[in-house]
């Protein structure tokens, strides 16, 4: 700015205005961008044909920049006439570039090659380094991934030899783009967040990075997080319209992935009108498709995936559904489509096929489904399993039962190939939300068939298959760090008065170590995943010959109806129960009340009970125990999750059965395995700080387990604590619990020194083969996703764990040294935790306090 206010000499000002115009583009600020381009121009008129053909170039981006690229382009192309051979190489990466914004990639395309051509053959390596790295870019918009990866590669090789840091960087941005286009998301996120890393290590921003992460997360399933980045992007003052443009579509992504389809809608219809304006037609295009999905939804709640619901309350008077307008809406939107050549067109076929359906169109909605399904086998695990979503809905229509299991079997199997690479609990379980539709369109299949095994083995094709991999553990010393640091952080906080002044940088450290830790899970990859092999599913004879003399009672939600299959005497039965809401309620209530004689409270445990049991089984209590016959059969009970932490010892039908309940029936089965396989040996008992009860519970238990191994409160750090339960055959914890809803694998056990969590619990080589959770809450789980519950107990047992007990609710402490007397003393002879549950349940009876005790744990596992 000091040579515009003091220079005269044109050629220095027209320099001078166009370094500010880069500034100003760079920085967000388009108006001044422009200005300062026109400026430059017009002094290089005067200057010389190659200054202006240079200052020309700057402003073809710079317009393009501002929304105004029909304009840049013409700049761009004029440019070309003036440019001399050396200096063509660079004009030609500027048009590419905004040859790419409008959607114009294969043009672009060839203006690279020349660029990348002409810069070598002149030893401009910089400029060459820029070319193949906005050829990457553009090879990403056209699928090409080989050609991206060898691009990206050779980028960074010059620009490191070079110390440009910032491309460098956006090269590593980049490469993260291109393990998504890969489907490794795990690789993906780990890139994101070094890329990010290392623009705020140089003080820089890059939209495109909130971009490329909020596509990121999205596919993780952390739809919240996602709509949380793009809002953050889009209050940047500096923000180019281009990017803004795109920045408001990933926000009406994020909102309709969390249910608010009306802000979806609202920011997909502003940011169609902005990419209009900036004539780039493809992005209009995926502006509208997302426009009118969000339409769909709000007309038509019940067609709503997963994560739509919770979000907006549906009026209650709802307006009749502009289908007709949405059906010639998605008919021209798909001839547009055709024309950009969007890789999306499946997913507007597929609304086209589901708007024509519903309009009772069905030789139209057979047209557009069956283009969709054409495209089933070819492309990305994602990207397959909307076409044989395509293919599912069809067969649904046709009323062909045999296709449609067919077409969501091959659907899940294209999910199950996406989430086999991750090695996050979590992630894993959100990834099945993408699997939601086709177990639907199954259940509901099986439903109208009325056969029991067919709605058995569809119910276990998606259930908990988030713990049935196998389990990663971190080998991270920076994580392990970071876990140590946590817990001591943790310890801090609890130990303060409630006005010490630090309280607030310790929350601060908190948050920001957790979110870390979740960082690095989320680039974690699942063991073995070279050799994925697509799940068999449900083996019905197998189950059935394991069960033997036992009883599976599994529960289903199809839409909201709970169902009960029932597998007795090598028999299986289908039973209707209710509605899932009002199971759900009921299960609240018992919980509650539970918690109400744990302080001591009158309770009417029978009533609560009897309700309980009404809403769970409705009403075939006396059918199932007919059934059933003798009563001390072994009962494994398998819920769906949202009601895993139902007390299911309170059900006057189990109160004489050895019970247990399971997220899934393969579960169950590895469960067993497990139990079967392991040879402990030894016990350990460990005391956590601050009972009221002191060291009562331990000590009443240690005669029964001679040589147990015991950690007093005092001793029992989180690492002491590890290094004895490694390997036992039964563990013992007595200590305060949290059960951390939010974030449910940050759940935990206070030990001396703080904190113990799942975190701390992935240390172990050989997990206990069967563990005991004398805490309260010690049983929550959070649901996650459709199908899956993450907390201790969830994470236990995909660790590999046989059996744990766990309360689901605060316990009272002094009544519970009776339960666990009770469940031990069956233990110490060999006994199974179910059996000493179930010993527990018997003699609390008559002594409501107890009884409630008792019924508030959870036999879990085999």
């Amino acid at each position: 700015m000091q040579i515009i206010d003091a220079s005269e000499d044109p050629a220095a000002l027209s320099f001078a205005h166009q370094a500010a115009a880069i500034v100003h583009r760079d920085a967000g600020r388009s108006e001044e961008s422009v200005r300062h381009g026109f400026a430059a121009l017009r002094l290089a008129r005067g200057v010389s044909p190659l200054r202006q053909a240079d200052v020309m170039a700057t402003l073809g981006v710079v317009l393009a920049y501002a929304g105004r690229t029909s304009d840049g382009l013409r700049q761009l192309d004029a440019a070309k006439g003036l440019t001399q051979a050396p200096d063509l190489p660079r004009l030609l990466l500027r048009r590419a570039h905004v040859l790419a914004l409008v959607g114009r990639e294969r043009e672009a395309r060839d203006d690279l090659a020349q660029a990348i051509i002409g810069s070598r053959a002149l030893g401009d390596r910089l400029w060459e380094a820029r070319a193949l790295n906005n050829r990457v870019v553009v090879s990403i918009a056209l699928g090409l991934v080989d050609d991206a990866d060898e691009d990206a590669r050779l980028a960074e090789q010059l620009f490191d030899s070079l110390g440009q840091e910032f491309e460098a960087t956006e090269v590593l941005h980049n490469r993260a783009a291109i393990a998504m286009l890969r489907g490794d998301l795990p690789r993906a996120l780990e890139l994101f967040d070094r890329a990010a890393d290392r623009y705020a290590a140089l003080d820089r921003s890059n939209p495109g990075l909130d971009l490329d992460r909020v596509e990121a997360l999205l596919t993780a399933g952390l739809y919240d997080e996602a709509e949380t980045v793009a809002r953050e992007g889009l209050s940047r003052l500096d923000l180019a319209p281009v990017k803004r443009a795109e920045l408001m579509l990933a926000q009406a992504r994020a909102a309709l992935a969390t249910g608010k389809a009306t802000l979806a809608g609202e920011r997909a219809s502003e940011a169609a009108r902005l990419f209009t304006d900036q004539l780039r037609d493809a992005w209009v295009d995926r502006a509208r498709l997302l426009e009118l999905r969000a339409g769909f939804v709000s007309g038509h709640p019940e067609t709503a995936p997963w994560q739509l619901t919770g979000g907006e309350a549906a009026p209650s008077e709802p307006e009749p559904p502009r289908d007709v307008e949405l059906l010639a809406d998605a008919r021209a939107l798909i001839t547009s489509m055709r024309h950009t050549a969007l890789t999306e067109l499946p997913i507007a076929l597929v609304l086209h096929g589901r708007v024509a359906q519903h309009l009772g169109r069905d030789e139209e909605a057979s047209a557009s489904l069956s283009e969709a399904a054409a495209l089933r086998r070819v492309g990305p695990p994602l990207t397959r399993a909307a076409g044989w979503l395509a293919a599912a809905l069809l067969a649904d229509q046709a009323g062909d039962r045999r296709s449609l299991y067919a077409a969501c079997r091959h659907g899940l199997d294209a999910v199950d190939e996406h989430r086999a690479i991750l090695g996050d609990l979590e992630l894993r379980a959100l990834a099945s939300g993408h699997g939601i539709e086709f177990a639907q369109l199954a259940l509901a299949s099986a439903v109208r068939s009325g056969r029991a095994r067919d709605l058995w083995w569809w119910a276990e094709r998606w259930r908990a298959s988030a713990l049935n991999a196998a389990y990663t553990r971190p080998d991270d010393p920076v994580l392990r760090i970071e876990v140590a640091a946590l817990r001591d952080v943790t310890r801090r906080i609890d130990s303060l008065a409630e006005d010490d002044p630090t309280g607030s940088t310790l929350h601060t450290e908190r948050t920001r170590l957790e979110a870390s830790i979740r960082r690095a899970h989320r680039r974690l990859r699942a063991e073995g995943t070279e050799g994925f092999g697509r799940p068999a599913g449900l083996d019905i004879g197998r189950v059935v010959d394991e069960l033997g003399d036992g009883v599976l009672v599994t529960l289903i939600n199809d839409r909201g109806s709970l169902h009960l299959v029932l597998v007795c005497q090598r028999r299986v039965r289908h039973l209707e129960i209710g509605s899932v809401a009002a199971a759900a309620q009921e299960a609240d209530f018992a919980r509650f009340a539970l918690r109400r004689a744990a302080s001591g409270r009158l309770v009417n445990l029978a009533s609560t009970a009897a309700r309980l049991e009404s809403a769970l089984l409705g009403g075939h209590a006396t059918t199932l125990r007919r059934l059933i016959g003798d009563p001390d059969r072994p009962v494994i009970v398998v819920p769906p999750a949202g009601l895993l932490t139902a007390p299911w010892g309170l059900l006057p039908l189990f109160a004489e059965s050895p019970l247990s309940v399971s997220p899934s029936v393969t579960q169950w089965l590895k469960a067993r395995r497990s139990g079967r396989d392991r040879r402990s040996e030894h016990v350990s008992l460990i005391t956590g700080p601050g009972l009221s009860t002191r060291e009562s519970e331990v000590t009443n238990l240690s005669p029964i387990h001679h040589g147990a191994l015991v950690l007093p409160a005092e001793r029992a750090t989180v690492s002491a604590a590890l290094e004895i339960l490694d390997g036992a055959a039964l563990a013992h914890i007595a200590a305060h619990g949290t059960f951390r809803a939010e974030a449910p694998l940050f759940s935990s056990l206070q030990l001396a020194d703080g904190p113990l969590t799942v975190h701390d619990l992935e240390e172990l080589r050989r997990p206990p083969r069967s563990i005991i959770l004398s805490a309260c809450d010690s049983g929550g789980a959070a649901p996650i996703g459709p199908h899956e519950a993450l907390g201790l107990v969830s994470a236990l047992l995909g660790m590999g764990t046989s059996d744990v007990l766990a309360s689901v609710v605060p316990v009272n402490d002094h009544a519970t040294l009776g339960v666990m007397a009770q469940v031990h003393a069956v233990a110490g002879r060999g006994g199974t935790l179910s059996e000493g549950w179930l010993a527990a349940r018997k003699g609390a009876m008559g002594d409501d306090l107890h009884a409630a005790t008792a019924a508030s744990f959870t036999s879990w596992g085999a």
